[in-house]
């Protein structure tokens, strides 16, 4: 049987050196990450790559751009942007033979309106984005993203968005706890698609991307579903760069037990 490898996304990272962020993985032996790329932001993907190049992962996944990127925006500069920056992103990953690259599906512009015909939207640049990812041999990963009113796609819409379609997916359980979504019913629904998870978890009321043992969503069970419906799947520790990362590791160790 397959089984579920955990990693932690360098999120948590953001703010640090890359000098920092090298002594904080070896220190704790991080064995997968996950890696934010951003081409529109030369700096930050200039550190990411050096991480890169001087510590030997066992395994890497990408998320894909979304600071300067949001398919919900459909002026064509916008897109022509989300273009550039997927197609750099997956040039420059393809090197490290990532499992997979994330993408958001995407949430909405506050003030402006959700409607079928920016879901239609939205839909479409999705699946040139899944093809454009089949180029370069790499898997795009659809993430549930938004909450509340900016959310575009409701549980329903998602799952037959990634069912119809075939499409990979990864479930951010911070996310889907926030819209109340049913979270037991998604793995069970999509768990032939799903590729990998977020975890983080929250207040009930705002995406905080606390540590998962700090919040109102109960992770313990969700584990034992996961390791009956979609062993295999990558685990992601997605915490906000403001918790402390010894919280992180702490739980990274606690979860490879877990899913030992």
């Amino acid at each position: 049987m397959n089984k579920n490898l955990v990693y932690i996304s360098d999120l948590i990272f953001y703010k640090k050196s890359s000098k920092e962020i090298l002594e904080l993985l070896e220190k704790n032996k991080i064995e997968n990450l996950e890696l934010f790329i951003e081409p529109l932001d030369e700096e930050y993907t200039k550190k990411m790559i050096e991480i890169l190049e001087k510590y030997q992962f066992k395994s890497v996944s990408f998320h894909g751009p979304f600071r300067k990127c949001n398919l919900a925006d459909m002026t064509k500069d916008s897109w022509e942007k989300t273009l550039y920056s997927y197609e750099e992103s997956l040039k420059l990953s393809k090197k490290y033979n990532p499992h997979f690259m994330v993408l958001h599906s995407n949430e909405g512009i506050p003030s402006h309106k959700i409607d079928e015909g920016l879901k239609n939207k939205i839909s479409e640049k999705i699946d040139l984005l899944v093809k454009l990812g089949s180029k370069y041999d790499i898997d795009i990963v659809i993430e549930n993203v938004g909450i509340g009113k900016n959310m575009v796609f409701s549980q329903k819409e998602y799952e037959n968005l990634i069912l119809k379609n075939n499409y990979k997916c990864l479930i951010d359980i911070g996310h889907a706890y926030l819209n109340r979504w049913n979270i037991n019913e998604l793995i069970r629904n999509l768990k032939n698609n799903i590729l990998g998870f977020h975890f983080h978890n929250n207040n009930g009321l705002h995406d905080e991307h606390k540590p998962i043992f700090n919040g109102k969503f109960d992770y313990l069970p969700l584990v034992e579903l996961i390791k009956i419906y979609t062993p295999g799947a990558n685990i992601v520790l997605e915490y906000d760069f403001n918790e402390n990362p010894e919280i992180l590791f702490d739980d990274y160790n606690k979860l490879k037990e877990l899913f030992n």
